[in-house]
C-alpha cells in the first residue's frame, strides 16, 4: 500500500525531471546554433557589401572603353581602400586586364581555376554574382577567396570584376567573436577546406573535425561556405550530467519521504 501511495508522486517527479533535462538540452542547442548563425550572417553581410560595391563598379562606362581602363583602375583602387579586397578586371578568356595588387600595365596571368567552386566560371555560367572556394593566388602567393560579378551590357558579357579577399581577413572576423574559452569556431568552404579557425586552447593542437566535440553548422546564403561551432563533449554534457544527478537524488529523496510517511500513517 505504501508504494501505491508513493508511486504517483515518483512518476510525477520523473516526468518533471525528464522535461527539465529536455528543456536544458534544447536551450544549449539553441544557444550554440544561434551563435553559429550570427557569425554566418555577419560574414554574409560582408560578402553582400562586396557584391553591391562591385556591381556599382561593373556599371561604370569606363569599362567599355579600353583607353579609359586606367581611370577605372583608379576607381578600383578606391574600392580596395574602402572594402579591403583587391580588384581584378578580366576578359571572357579569364585573362586579367588589371589587378590593383600591382601597378596598371603590369604583365598579368590568367585567372587561376581553383578546385571546388570557382567564382569566375560560376559568374560566367549564371550571369549572377558568385563567391568561390579558397585558392592560392598566383600573384599574392597566399590563400585567397574571390567574389565575382559579371560586367553585362544589354545582357551580353563584357568581362568580369572580382574582389579578392585574403583569408587572414576572415580570420580577423572570427577572432573578434566573443566565445567561451573552450569553444572553437571554424569557417570552411564548399570543399570543406578550413579558411579560418579560432580554436580553443584545448583544441589548438588538434585538426579540425577530429576531436570529441559537439558541432553546430550554419550555412552561408551567399556561398557554399559554412560556419562550424564546436563544443567539447565534457562542456556540452556536464550540465546535463550534473542536473541528472541532482534530479535523481531529489526523486530518491521524494520516494524515501513518501515511504517513511506512509509507514508512520
Amino acid at each position: 500500500m505504501v508504494w501505491l501511495n508513493v508511486l504517483p508522486l515518483v512518476l510525477l517527479a520523473i516526468y518533471l525531471a525528464g522535461h527539465h533535462l529536455h528543456t536544458l538540452y534544447a536551450q544549449q542547442n539553441r544557444e550554440a546554433g544561434d551563435q553559429a548563425r550570427n557569425v554566418a550572417t555577419a560574414i554574409d553581410k560582408t560578402l553582400h557589401s562586396q557584391i553591391a560595391a562591385l556591381q556599382l563598379l561593373a556599371a561604370s562606362p569606363l569599362l567599355d572603353d579600353p583607353l579609359r581602363l586606367p581611370e577605372c583602375y583608379k576607381e578600383a583602387l578606391a574600392f580596395h581602400e574602402n572594402f579591403g579586397g583587391h580588384v581584378i578586371f578580366a576578359d571572357l578568356s579569364m585573362q586579367m586586364l588589371f589587378n590593383t595588387r600591382v601597378p596598371f600595365g603590369s604583365t598579368l596571368p590568367k585567372l587561376p581555376r581553383p578546385q571546388g567552386h570557382a567564382a569566375a566560371p560560376a559568374a560566367l555560367a549564371t550571369k549572377q554574382p558568385a563567391v568561390g572556394d579558397m585558392f592560392l593566388g598566383p600573384i599574392a602567393n597566399e590563400t585567397l577567396v574571390a567574389v565575382a560579378v559579371p560586367v553585362l551590357r544589354d545582357g551580353h558579357f563584357r568581362g568580369l570584376l572580382l574582389s579578392i579577399l585574403e583569408t587572414r581577413q576572415l580570420q580577423l572576423r572570427l577572432d573578434a567573436v566573443a566565445l567561451p574559452e573552450d569553444w572553437s569556431l571554424t569557417l570552411i568552404d564548399g570543399k570543406n577546406a578550413v579558411m579560418a579557425r579560432r580554436a580553443s586552447s584545448a583544441a589548438s593542437d588538434r585538426p579540425f573535425g577530429r576531436s570529441q566535440t559537439r558541432s553546430h553548422v550554419a550555412q552561408l546564403t551567399t556561398s557554399a561556405w559554412s560556419v562550424v561551432l564546436e563544443m567539447p563533449g565534457r562542456t556540452y554534457y556536464s550540465p546535463l550530467v550534473i542536473t541528472s544527478a541532482a534530479l535523481a537524488v531529489a526523486i530518491f529523496a521524494t520516494a524515501l519521504i513518501g515511504i517513511v510517511n506512509g509507514r508512520r500513517a
